[in-house]
């Protein structure tokens, strides 16, 4: 049995079709997670995330500890630019991997407007990518949505000359949000896999790798209730209704902590999984 169909990389595939395919019968014209479902969240994202919290954030520390000047870096599904615009000013080049257009025009006008010349931006997904080997290359927060994680981690590791980090989240945000996801749907939501899934699929490669669990504070804040539906309409898969947004405005509430002008939500830190390990260790293999 191949590593790739090792009983961990088999898991992980079932866990993400399922979870793919719900996503599918509830967002049927979402467009595929590759590419075009975020598209038209880019505005949004990119609007959620401040620039003063990616700062305070631990895997941002934890690359600058492995970074210097001379450092080339890969951010692999860059998003709007989260964490590679805030490494650029530190080190020598970086190289922004992401399928989504919109994505990738928000991160390429921040790049323009901090003055980076040493960004590039490369619309692609990671195994479409063509890219040179890297002092280190990461992602945050993709791996759970990629159907095949073998690949994906083996070109991770092989592109890593020195470091290749994965950041993922280390808690439930289904179980959460799962008394609003019954009232809703009726029914529990398809697991989709964990970080934990992720280190057996390094274990099972023969990857020798280290966790750290960090705490991430949520500092999501919204002016109305009102402004709070369409984020949590997205997270739940519903719907653009008029009678979903008032159910949903009415059950948010009295979920929501605060008052108006800083209602925010009931998790104050979110924890996430630090994976990390030497790169170049499947090569020859």
């Amino acid at each position: 049995m191949s590593s790739g169909d090792g009983p961990a990389a088999v898991r992980w595939r079932r866990l993400v079709a399922d979870r793919l395919a719900e996503l599918e019968r509830l967002s049927p014209a979402a467009g595929s997670v590759s590419g075009s479902f975020w598209d038209s969240r880019a505005g949004r994202y990119a609007a959620a995330v401040r620039r003063a919290d990616t700062e305070r954030d631990p895997f941002l520390r934890r690359l600058r500890r492995l970074t210097d000047a001379s450092s080339a870096v890969i951010d692999v599904g860059a998003g709007t630019g989260r964490f590679a615009l805030a490494l650029a000013d530190g080190v020598g080049h970086v190289t922004a991997v992401e399928p989504s257009s919109p994505m990738l025009a928000i991160l390429q006008r921040g790049a323009q407007e901090l003055g980076f010349a040493n960004v590039t931006a490369l619309q692609a997904t990671w195994d479409e990518a063509r890219v040179e080997p890297a002092d280190v290359a990461f992602s945050a927060f993709v791996l759970t949505l990629v159907p095949d994680a073998v690949p994906f981690l083996a070109k991770l590791d092989a592109t890593a000359r020195n470091h290749a980090l994965l950041y993922l989240g280390a808690y439930s945000g289904d179980a959460v949000l799962d008394p609003l996801w019954r009232h809703f749907h009726g029914a529990p939501r398809v697991p989709g896999p964990s970080y934990l899934d992720a280190v057996a699929v390094l274990r099972e490669l023969g990857v020798e790798h280290r966790v750290t669990v960090v705490e991430i504070p949520d500092h999501r804040r919204w002016v109305t209730v009102e402004d709070a539906v369409e984020s949590y309409r997205d997270a739940l898969l519903l719907d653009d209704t008029a009678q979903v947004r008032a159910q949903l405005a009415d059950l948010l509430a009295s979920w929501l902590l605060g008052r108006r002008g800083a209602y925010r939500s009931p998790l104050r830190v979110v924890p996430a999984a630090i994976v990390d390990w030497r790169g170049g260790q499947l090569a020859g293999r």
